[in-house]
């Protein structure tokens, strides 16, 4: 059977014609049923779409802001007569709007359903949703495959990156699902559970060992929790083992800086070739971060002064080298404009890549179902978020943020950013000069990319302040 699988762009995307990253879940599906013929696009590098292929099946992934593409892709092939399935975060967060575009909806995890999929498709035809979540999918007046049971990891199938022909900086790999945290504006724990999941540790050391370069281990947090400590610890060490050294990067949180065995792992994780942690640390302001659920992620004790003891774990983990990248949602109500300014002081303190954006409320999150029974959700398309503030003008928050991006990311904060990690590396008696060399560059080119990035997403904002203005 002929299949194209899809990773869908928007017309403006800030990654659009150099997404550094390898798409991974479109691999793990072309390897749950290998047997197929497959064609893969990924919208960010191959915008153009030829709809007179000869295919038996489309399948499309998208996240919110490729939505209205996803579905202009789907109905035109639709109208060919061509079926369509949709998945993804956002199909799994829109799924009735997404089946008004489809055939059948994926929601969640998409490797075990997959192979369901294929085989009615085949046999006895598509049902309108195929389900892997923590809770029953209700939906009555609809066909529904849901697994019993969130799946193990302990036989997910090879990924068949040879399908992607163009080259990627960075591989993709995953060893856990699950957050415990549940932030009320991210949707990973409705998704994948509170439960953490974990692959076999030797399939994961023995994916990372094909790699022939930088890869992305895209874990909710690197560094883990508590109860996850161990497995991190073990994965790391046999990493470290691997006669190829590849340098990675990866999401993390502050937490495991102040836990003596978390600390262990941020070490661990040094020596197997970590370089880069991009920390959610959400907000400065204590009140925002314990109504968002995020307080946990900090480290902070009961009785220890917030802001102080942040600082204290954020230099932990830059003394092992590490680059920091420090991701900030602004706009609760808690907030307001001096906060984007105040939050920027806090990064160039702590020599920290200030990466800022608008809070949105995405369907299927806490604070999205909060907004929406308070009646208090406002135009996306009208406004640069949904999540109405009170103080705060949408060009108030673009002028806002692009004082951030010009001042985060000018030459000599670039520059002042890079000496800072440099004098970390060459005090350091496990870096050879190799590494001290690699790991400076890497922070200069790290942070020269990032501040453009900041500066498309921040002109796509005051594009679309504009436009609505006039």
């Amino acid at each position: 059977m002929r299949i194209k699988l899809i990773l869908a762009a928007g017309k403006e995307e800030a990654l659009k014609g150099k997404n550094p990253f390898k798409p991974l879940s479109l691999t793990l599906l072309a390897g749950a049923v290998p047997e197929h013929d497959y064609e893969l696009i990924d919208m960010l590098r191959t915008p153009e779409i030829d709809y007179n292929a000869e295919v038996d099946l489309v399948g499309i992934s998208f996240r919110r802001s490729s939505e209205k593409t996803a579905f202009l892709v789907a109905d035109n092939f639709r109208e060919k007569g061509i079926p369509v399935v949709l998945g993804g975060p956002q199909a799994s967060a829109n799924p009735f709007g997404a089946l008004e575009h489809a055939g059948a909806v994926v929601i969640g995890e998409g490797e075990k359903l997959w192979v369901q999929l294929l085989d009615d498709f085949e046999n006895s035809g598509l049902k309108d949703f195929y389900v892997s979540a923590p809770k029953k999918f209700m939906a009555e007046e609809y066909s529904i495959f849901q697994l019993p049971e969130l799946p193990t990891l302990k036989d997910i199938p090879i990924p068949k990156r040879e399908l992607f022909s163009r080259k990627y900086d960075f591989e993709l790999v995953f060893a856990a699902r699950g957050c415990a945290i549940n932030c009320d504006f991210c949707s990973v724990t409705r998704l994948f559970g509170s439960r953490y999941r974990f692959r076999l540790i030797q399939d994961v050391v023995e994916e990372v060992a094909g790699f022939k370069g930088y890869y992305y281990l895209i874990d909710d947090t690197v560094f883990g929790r508590v109860n996850t400590y161990n497995y991190y610890l073990e994965l790391y060490g046999k990493i470290a083992q691997l006669k190829r050294k590849n340098y990675w990067i990866g999401q993390a949180n502050l937490d495991a800086a102040s836990h003596e065995k978390g600390r262990e792992v941020i070490q661990k994780a040094v020596k197997s070739g970590f370089i880069y942690a991009a920390i959610g640390m959400e907000s400065i302001n204590k009140k925002v971060l314990q109504k968002s659920g995020s307080y946990s992620k900090m480290g902070v004790g009961k009785s220890e002064d917030m802001l102080q003891k942040m600082k204290e774990n954020i230099r932990f983990i830059q003394q092992q080298g590490i680059l920091i990248s420090a991701w900030f949602a602004i706009g609760y109500e808690d907030d307001n404009l001096k906060t984007y300014y105040d939050t920027l002081d806090f990064c160039l303190e702590m020599n920290m890549l200030p990466a800022f954006t608008p809070v949105q409320a995405m369907p299927g999150t806490d604070l999205y179902d909060r907004l929406e029974a308070e009646g208090k959700l406002q135009d996306p398309d009208k406004n640069i978020t949904n999540v109405p503030h009170h103080s705060m003008t949408n060009q108030q928050v673009v002028e806002a943020m692009e004082y951030v991006q010009r001042k985060g990311y000018s030459l000599p904060v670039i520059l002042h950013r890079t000496w800072f990690y440099f004098k970390i590396l060459v005090r350091k008696k496990d870096q050879t000069v190799h590494d001290v060399i690699h790991k400076t560059i890497f922070a200069f080119v790290t942070q020269w990319r990032f501040g453009k990035i900041m500066k498309q997403e921040t002109d796509i904002l005051k594009r679309k302040t504009q436009e609505n203005a006039s």
